[in-house]
């Protein structure tokens, strides 16, 4: 059975801000780079991303076998969905979209089984060691160990927030900083004061409420500033770190200065 590295870190550590990467196509080579270079957490990216469930099943191993934690970002609050992805093994969900408490409410019932949720159990799949574990350590060793994560990106959700993060079994929200500029009208403005006041208020309102704060960046520099904010957990996505590090290869190698090693 699974022991969620993260999770644990937010009850033993209150000061340190861990790192996660979406990756949202499938690479189980990918995932293990993340995990031996440093990287916390690896989100396995279903939401824009473009994998099956053999390839979530296939990268939540992969990150087990790395030491990383893997967490899911599902393509919606949909039982079904989340339930699909649990039973792979990930270790928790990303939840996009979050606008209501009600919404939030069903997707804590979705991640736990009886009497904390609604989660269909099964103990033939991987999660369960397919079924060579006693079901009810099982059922509880999960239900203790699995991680809730929901989004809050949009207008809605910022006039719901307080109801919505006062959900018990929230364990992090997670801020999309480009989707809630979109859906607040500024387009993209990340750095609009009103954005920022929202993202703001959004971190506030979670520590009042106890729930752990994570936020997308699109650079080290954004982590390092998110981290320096008090962020509890900063994510970006690979493409931005792969497309930056081809960049600065070319740039460099393309240069008339001499490099000093080679």
């Amino acid at each position: 059975m699974f022991n969620n590295k993260l999770k644990s870190s937010f009850h033993t550590d209150q000061q340190k801000t861990v790192f996660g990467i979406f990756i949202g196509f499938p690479s189980t080579q990918l995932v293990e780079m993340a995990g031996y270079n440093g990287f916390d957490v690896v989100v396995i990216d279903n939401e824009h991303g473009m994998l099956s469930a053999e390839n979530i099943e296939h990268m939540v191993i992969a990150s087990e076998n790395a030491g990383v934690t893997p967490l899911v970002r599902v393509g919606s609050s949909n039982p079904s969905e989340i339930l699909k992805v649990m039973d792979r093994g990930a270790h928790g969900v990303h939840v996009p979209q979050v606008d209501e408490k009600e919404q939030a409410e069903k997707i804590v019932e979705a991640v736990k089984y009886p009497p904390r949720g609604t989660r269909g159990a099964a103990f033939s799949m991987r999660a369960a060691k397919y079924g060579t574990v006693p079901i009810h350590e099982y059922l509880e060793h999960a239900n203790q160990q699995s991680l809730v994560c929901i989004h809050i990106e949009s207008r809605k959700s910022m006039e719901n927030l307080e109801e919505i993060l006062s959900v018990e079994g929230i364990d992090m929200v997670y801020i999309g900083p480009t989707d809630l500029s979109v859906s607040l009208g500024f387009g993209g403005r990340i750095d609009h004061q009103e954005v920022l006041k929202s993202i703001d208020r959004i971190y506030e309102t979670a520590k009042k409420y106890g729930v752990r704060v994570g936020i997308h960046s699109k650079d080290k520099a954004g982590a390092k500033s998110r981290k320096d904010w008090g962020a509890d957990y900063v994510g970006l996505t690979v493409t931005s770190l792969i497309n930056q590090s081809f960049k600065d290869y070319i740039k460099d190698a393309k240069s008339e200065k001499a490099l000093e090693s080679y």
